[in-house]
Order: C-alpha cells, then sequence, then structure tokens
C-alpha cells in the first residue's frame, strides 16, 4: 500500500511540476449546481488523499482476502505503526530506498515547501528544505526538478542548462529536461544550441504545444521556412495549433519562401507559394502587393494586378496599396489619377482618414487648393496633424496669393490643431502617418516585417494608420 502512494506522490508531485511549467495556478473545479476554485496545491492535495483513501481500502479488502484464504503468514513485526516501512524505486536505478512512514511524510512536507518557497521567491528557504530533502530520500529526480526552478528564478541559465542535460538522460522526464534546457539556451540567445534542442524535442514528441511553437519559431528564426512549415503541419494535423493563428503563421511562411523562390528566379513556385499565402490570409499586405508586380512584370498583365489590388484595398486598405493602384497607371493625368482615388475611397469605408490624406495630396498636386482644404478638414476633425498634414500645410501657405484669401480658414484650422498637438518648425517631429505595428509588443517600424526584431513574434505586424483608435486588423493568438 505504502508504495502505490509514494508511486501517486511522485505522479502528482510531476504533474503539479508541469502545472507550474505551463503558468496554471488555479483549478476551476464543478459539482451538481456548485464551483470551487482551488488553488494547484490544494486540488493535488486532495487528490492524494482520495488515492490514499483508495488505497487503504483496496489494501485492507486484499488483507481481508488473504486472511480468508489463509495464504499469507503475518509476520511479528509488520504493521507496527511509525516503524511500518515502504520501498520506493528510484529512476533508472535498481537500488531501493527505505523509508519509515514519518520519513515519507516528512519528504512529501519539505517538497511541497520548498515549491512553495521557490512561487514566492524564497530561493535560499528552498535550497535549504531541498537539502533536508535529500537527506531523506538522495539524490532522486525529484530533487533536481526542484533544484531546476531554483536556478530558473535565480537565472542561473548556465546551471540550469548543465542539470538539464542530466535529466534527459531519464526517459522518464526526458521532456521535462529539454523544456528547461531550451528556455535556458533562449535566455543565453545561443539560438543554434536551442534549435538542436527543440528538433530534438520535435522527434520524441511531436503532440505538444509547447514543441511545436518553439520548433516553428526557431526554424522561422533560422530562416528554415519549410522546416518551420514542416512543424506548423504537424500541429494541424494534430489539433494543436489554434485555426486562426496556424492560418496566420502558414501565410507567412509561404510567403517568405514565395520570397526565397523570387531570389532564385523560379517563378513556378514564387506564383504557387505567394497564391497559396494570401489564401491563407486575404489580408497580408506585402505578399498582395508582390503578387501584383509578378503579374504586372510577367507580360504586363494590368487587368490581374488590378484584381488583386482591388481585392487587398477592399480586405485591408493601406497607403502602400493605394500608391500601387496609381502606378498601375503611368500614363494617367493628375485629373485621372484623383478619379481613380476617389473611386478606391468609394470602396474604402474602413479608414476614411486614409481616404482624406491621399486626396488632400493629389488636389494640391493637382492645385486644386479648395478640395485639398476640404479634405484636410475632414481629416482634422478626427485626427492631430501628422508630418504629410504639416507638409501640405507648407504648401497651402506657399499658393499663390490670389487665392490665399480664401484658404484662411484651412490654414487657421490646421495651425490650432498643429497648435495643439505641439507646434513645430520641423516636420520630422510630427508623429508619422502610419506604421506597422507589432501587435504583441508595439514596435514600430517603416516596413513590414515577418518576425518581430523586439519580441520575436512571428506575422504579427500590422499596418496602422497614426489615427486610428479602432484597431480592426490585428489576427487574435
Amino acid at each position: 500500500m505504502i508504495k502505490a502512494l509514494i508511486k501517486v506522490a511522485s505522479a502528482l508531485i510531476i504533474f503539479l511540476f508541469v502545472l507550474q511549467l505551463l503558468g496554471v495556478s488555479q483549478l476551476y473545479v464543478e459539482s451538481y449546481n456548485a464551483a470551487y476554485e482551488l488553488n494547484i496545491y490544494e486540488a493535488v492535495l486532495y487528490i492524494f488523499i482520495f488515492m490514499a483513501v483508495v488505497e487503504v481500502l483496496i489494501y485492507l479488502g486484499k488483507a481481508i482476502n488473504r486472511t480468508l484464504k489463509n495464504d499469507v503468514l503475518i509476520s511479528n513485526y509488520a504493521f507496527e505503526g511509525d516503524k511500518e516501512t515502504i520501498e520506493m524505486i528510484k529512476a533508472s536505478s535498481d537500488n531501493k530506498i527505505v523509508l519509515t512512514r514519518n520519513q515519507f511524510d516528512e519528504a512529501a512536507i519539505l517538497i511541497v515547501k520548498a515549491m512553495s518557497s521557490i512561487t514566492s521567491g524564497l530561493m535560499n528557504e528552498a535550497r535549504y528544505q531541498l537539502s533536508e530533502l535529500r537527506k531523506i530520500i538522495g539524490d532522486d529526480a525529484i530533487v533536481d526538478i526542484l533544484m531546476l526552478k531554483i536556478y530558473k528564478g535565480e537565472k542561473n541559465f548556465d546551471k540550469m542548462e548543465h542539470l538539464s542535460q542530466k535529466l534527459m538522460q531519464n526517459e522518464n522526464i526526458q521532456l521535462v529536461g529539454m523544456k528547461a534546457a531550451l528556455e535556458a539556451q533562449l535566455e543565453k540567445k545561443e539560438f543554434t544550441e536551442a534549435l538542436k534542442t527543440v528538433n530534438q524535442a520535435f522527434e520524441v514528441r511531436q503532440d505538444l504545444y509547447w514543441v511545436i511553437s518553439s520548433a516553428f519559431l526557431l526554424r522561422a528564426k533560422n530562416n528554415d521556412w519549410l522546416g518551420a512549415l514542416e512543424v506548423l503541419n504537424a500541429g494541424i494535423e494534430k489539433n494543436i495549433t489554434p485555426p486562426q493563428k496556424a492560418a496566420r503563421l502558414k501565410a507567412i511562411a509561404l510567403y517568405e519562401l514565395a520570397k526565397q523562390a523570387r531570389e532564385e528566379k523560379d517563378k513556378t513556385k514564387f506564383f504557387k507559394f505567394i497564391t497559396q499565402s494570401l489564401q491563407e490570409n486575404s489580408r497580408l499586405v506585402p505578399a498582395a502587393l508582390d503578387l501584383a508586380d509578378y503579374y504586372l512584370k510577367n507580360d504586363r498583365q494590368i487587368r490581374k494586378a488590378e484584381k488583386v489590388l482591388d481585392s487587398i484595398w477592399n480586405a485591408n486598405p493601406t497607403y502602400e496599396v493605394a500608391q500601387a493602384y496609381l502606378d498601375l497607371f503611368p500614363k494617367d493625368t493628375k485629373a485621372e489619377k484623383i478619379q481613380r482615388m476617389e473611386k478606391l475611397a468609394l470602396a474604402n469605408n474602413k479608414r476614411p482618414s486614409l481616404n482624406n490624406l491621399i486626396l488632400a495630396e493629389l488636389y494640391i498636386n493637382a492645385k486644386k487648393y479648395a478640395k485639398s482644404k476640404t479634405e484636410c478638414n475632414l481629416f482634422l476633425l478626427k485626427n492631430p496633424a501628422t508630418q504629410r498634414i504639416a507638409a501640405i500645410l507648407d504648401k497651402l501657405e506657399e499658393k499663390p496669393k490670389k487665392q490665399a484669401k480664401s484658404n484662411t480658414s484651412i490654414v487657421s484650422t490646421i495651425k490650432s490643431h498643429l497648435e495643439n498637438f505641439g507646434k513645430s518648425e520641423n516636420i520630422a517631429n510630427y508623429p508619422k502617418d502610419f506604421q506597422w505595428v507589432c501587435a504583441n509588443c508595439g514596435h514600430t517600424s517603416d516596413n513590414w516585417q515577418a518576425i518581430c526584431p523586439q519580441c520575436g513574434e512571428i506575422g504579427r505586424n500590422y499596418w496602422h494608420l497614426y489615427v486610428d483608435k479602432d484597431i480592426n486588423v490585428i489576427e487574435e493568438n
């Protein structure tokens, strides 16, 4: 019976450790019409008590059966209270640890105390409790697992990685060692070693979320997008990766493969990958722009390019898409460009301020100051002044004197907005009109990036008009 309880306790301790690695701190239990909220320590304790009661009942049943059949001789020294002994088989060893019942209870209490101390950041106390535990059970695997958590709390990633190598030799807890080694290597920015570790984990298990996500990330950072796609497909087949996130990551991987094919001048692969990428994510602006450029450079397929840009403009209107669309027709006069943009504006109800900005620029270039004034007014009704608005202001102030009187109001309006923002003579001091922003950490850049250089997230860059209050283009995790 005691041996069975030891096994149950060990399994629950490892289960508790895995929950902590996953960041789970609370468990919710529903029974009939009542709901209970337990922390993981309470939940594990209740499970242990339940299993202990079950083992006692089983043991008593067997004892009664043996007594009735007279199949077993009862020794003189068995079942003597605290002197009752149990045997616990050490991991990867034929040696046995003999514990009294009191020692077993003390060891269980020390394990719980050590984990509580680690969670509270009291590493010295945890070390002391671990040393006391070692006196009772020796160098058992559970001691190494708890020591890993101490090293992690102390940010001693060198020792954490070294100890994880030992755990990886134990088949029963091999993946615990791999995960710890991976965490340490990532913290130390040893991406080559981390890639080796996660590839090894992927060979062992392909049904764990941390294995799939880490393998995809590290292969992608190593520019192995084909390998990253292989990992992602494994996660999709086993329903590990959420569908929306899977589609986003797959679109990025396919787009990066298309870019590699373009560098290798393989038009067939480029077209295959880039169209598949847009099928996975129809809002991926850089892929749409590259596909339109491909159509334009191959037999001047302007209609196909126009169709692609129309589609992406309806799904995710950006300044770059509008410019690419207008550039399809280089022979257009300024008036014709305005007509095309006005048509685009009617199809864009997601970002009306973007319409105002582009039209204001086109109108002022065509010397249609009154219409430019109107678009600027509409822009400034909702938004602060930006770099492009400040540039338009300069042009309005420099316009011919005969039109100065009719445009005094717009200059005054813009000046007031500039002053509210903090007027500066240097246009560069005003905020940029639009940027690419990482939805995970907020990092901004002028160009789209597959991997955020600040937080390492993949495919979370979204195009953001500076004045947008509502961000409706961010994919969920």
